[in-house]
Formats: structure tokens, sequence, C-alpha cells
């Protein structure tokens, strides 16, 4: 603000050339972070023993910890069993509603939202004043690195309501400083074009729509809509394309949102760690994997009101040391895909994004957007099965249509070593979504 002073539902101003949102943290040094890790720690495990939290407290006593005593900090946090999402149903449906997980009364907390679902029944996460600022002053140190700046205009289309993700997006956005266009996720065309004519009349500078940019994209194309009058010429964020996987930007809405984002100059995303510490995890024995391997992503959240100890997103992650010239001087993750989303057939594991990065080279499949379907192979002899549209609306059986699932099967085994039949059917044949698309499907039974 003109006169220096803070914006009360807002930050102060910094200058728009200044390299990090906040130097304070993300170039401490080291050694520093490390201490204040532990200290947050220790002050996490003192809070379990105090109110108590029964959940986390039956976790460290199965670990030995008898109290904050005990524990000296993030060296020990291997000792303490995993927590995964399935111990927080079990603990709402034990208790419920809350369970017995919560460190702060959820009455005391201005929202609250559930998971997507999609993998269970979805658990409540309540989130108090300061933890949303934890998260958006986390979001802003991943806008900033992306060259966002205050003043610009931005749109989604997260979902709403009880789904927590939309609110936190769109919040994190305000705090920071954008216009923010907030549309319905694309479930029809008709929402779909109510969202693309707005944008031709105020054109956003950010259009992210993450899963939702392919239903947008065409739907603009069936309006014979120039994607650029709209603003939808995507870009991807800085980092995408370095090193193995993606940079580990999210460990979900209902355990740390924004929990780092890249920079740009080498692989994978600079992490917060002065509020949480993220680990690389064997499942099997609870510790971390040696630095650029992949393990089970492992988040424990810091100086919140309500935290969460050791929770293991069954995600894979890799964590890298290496000295990053960019500034910041935090570890790095790597993001290597939902371990539901995970693929074993003729000898190989793979995800179905390393699937996708093959088709992507086959410029048929691309017009106006790559739409595919794999079913999950059974056995490891199996032949993997995919079906991907194309943008010629070619039928199945016609001679181009064979001859561009051939190219389509020689990139994926050139990719990942695998042979795969690739049907390739008419624009719109497999089923769209307004948010997450079912990429991978179970085979028939039979």
């Amino acid at each position: 603000m003109p006169d220096g002073s803070s914006d009360p539902l807002g930050p102060l101003p910094r200058p728009a050339d200044q390299p990090l949102w906040d130097p304070e943290h993300q170039a401490m040094d080291p050694e520093l972070r490390r201490r204040l890790q532990d200290e947050r720690v220790r002050s996490m495990v003192a809070r379990i023993f105090d109110a108590p939290v029964p959940l986390f407290l039956s976790k460290l006593k199965e670990a030995g910890v008898e109290g904050p005593q005990d524990l000296r900090g993030v060296e020990d946090l291997s000792l303490i069993p995993l927590t995964v999402k399935q111990d927080l149903r079990d603990s709402e449906s034990a208790v419920p509603p809350w369970g017995e997980y919560r460190f702060t009364d959820p009455r005391k907390g201005v929202r609250i939202g559930t998971s997507t679902g999609t993998t269970g029944q979805p658990t409540i996460t309540v989130w108090t004043r300061h933890d949303l600022w934890i998260e958006y002053e986390s979001g802003a140190r991943n806008w900033w690195r992306m060259g966002y700046r205050p003043g610009m205009i931005a749109t989604h289309a997260h979902p709403a309501y009880l789904y927590g993700g939309g609110a936190m997006l769109q919040g994190a956005y305000e705090y920071f400083g954008l216009l923010t266009i907030w549309v319905p996720p694309p479930d029809t065309d008709e929402l779909a074009e109510q969202a693309i004519r707005f944008w031709t009349r105020v054109k956003p500078d950010i259009p992210f729509m993450g899963f939702s940019t392919g239903r947008f994209l065409e739907v603009a194309d069936k309006l014979g809509i120039d994607r650029s009058e709209a603003g939808l010429e995507m870009r991807l964020p800085p980092g995408f394309g370095l090193g193995k996987g993606m940079p580990l930007m999210t460990a979900g809405a209902e355990c740390y949102a924004y929990v780092g984002g890249p920079c740009g100059v080498t692989a994978g995303a600079h992490i917060h760690e002065d509020w949480a510490v993220v680990q690389a995890v064997d499942p099997e024995t609870g510790r971390d994997v040696p630095d650029g391997e992949w393990g089970n992503l492992v988040v424990t959240t810091l100086d919140r009101d309500n935290g969460l100890l050791r929770y293991d997103l069954e995600e894979a992650c890799a964590i890298l040391r290496e000295p990053c010239p960019c500034g910041e001087t935090s570890a790095r993750g790597m993001w290597g895909g939902r371990f539901k989303d995970l693929l074993a057939c003729q000898g190989r594991r793979f995800q179905a994004s390393e699937l996708e990065a093959a088709l992507r080279v086959v410029p048929e499949l691309l017009q106006p957007t790559l739409e595919y379907q794999v079913v999950r192979p059974k056995g490891d002899s199996a032949q993997l099965m995919v079906k991907v549209e194309s943008g010629n609306d070619l039928q199945p059986s016609s001679p181009s249509a064979q001859a561009i699932g051939q190219r389509a099967a020689a990139a994926v085994q050139e990719a990942l070593g695998i042979i795969a039949e690739v049907e390739v059917v008419p624009r719109g044949t497999l089923p769209r979504s307004g948010y997450k698309a079912t990429r991978v499907i179970e085979p028939l039974s039979g």
C-alpha cells in the first residue's frame, strides 16, 4: 500500500524484482532450519501428550515414546509408525464425526472441507485461520517462483463446496493479490462455454486449469473460438521436464496443499521445510530411502493448529539435497505418482503419466487434446491395452487409424519397453470429466 501499512487481508507488498517471496525462510541456513524443525517437532509431540490426541498418542507409545522428553526431533521421526488415510477414516468412524486425531477443537476452525473420496470415504479437514495463513504463505512462495505478481488476473476451475481444494486455491490467490476468475468445472459443454466466453471478455494472464485444461481446449475448438482470444495459451510451470517424475508441489489438501514449488533451475520442488518434514520412506522399515530413490511420501506438518504426524500419502516421492544455485536452501522433492495408478506388466512398473508422455509424441493424438484410457494389466505377461482418441475422427478399422495406433504402440515400446495394443477411436468416444479424468480402468471380470 502507498503508506507502507499492511493490508489486513493480505501480506506486506514487496519489490517485484525480489528473487524470493520470503528470503528469511527460503534462504535460511540449513542448520538453523533443522534446529527450527526439531523445535517444532518437539512442540507437536508435547501437544499430542497434553491435549491429548489419542490417534497419534498411540503411535508414539507404540514407538516407546512415553513423554515429550523421549523424542529429540527430526532424527527420531523414523521410530514412529506411519499414519495412512485409512487410519483417519477409521478414527472418524469410531468417534464420529471428527475422530481422535484433532489437535484443536473443530469449532475453533473457520473452514471445513473433505477429500475427493475417489479411493474411499472422504475425510474431514478443519482449518483455523493460522492453518490457512501457513497455506497462503506457502502458496505465495510458489506463485512468486513461477513469475506471478500481485495485480495479474488468474482463473481456475477447481470444484467448490465441501471439496477443500477449490476454496484453498481461491483463498491463496486472493491473499497473494491476484484478481481471480473462479469458473465451474466443465462437467458439460455448456459450463465450459460459459467460462470460455467470459475469458474472451476478461482475458486471464494465468490460465491455470489443471486437470480441466483439455475439456476447455476441446470445447473452445468446437465453438471455433481462438484459444489465444480466451487466454488459453498454456505454458508449463518452471521445472517440469527436469529430472525424473514431477516436482512435488502438493501433499493433498488434507495434509499440506502447497508443500513446495519448483524454481526451474534444478529438478524438483523446493520444500517449505520450516513448516513440514518431508521424507521418502521405505514403508516396510519406516526409514528414509537414500536421496534420489523412490519411497513413500511421508509428511509431518509443523506449527499448525491441526497437524499430521508421519502421514503416509501412499504416493511415490524422491528427495534431492544437492545445493541449488537459485538461492533457496531447502531440500527438493520429486513426485512419482499415486501407487494406486502404478501399472505393472512385462517386467516393468510404470505410471499412467509415463504412458501419457509416450503417446504425446504422436501429433494426431493431440488435436485438440490427448484423451486416452488404459486397462490395468492382469498378470506380468499381459499385453497393455490402450484406447486413445484421434482428432481426425477416424474409425478404428480404417487404415489411417491403424497406422496411427501402430506408431503410438511403437512410441510406447520405445519409451517404456512394453508391447502395447493401441486402439484409435473416434473423438468423443471416451468419457469426459470436469475435473479428474479416469485414465486407468479395471479389466472386465471373467
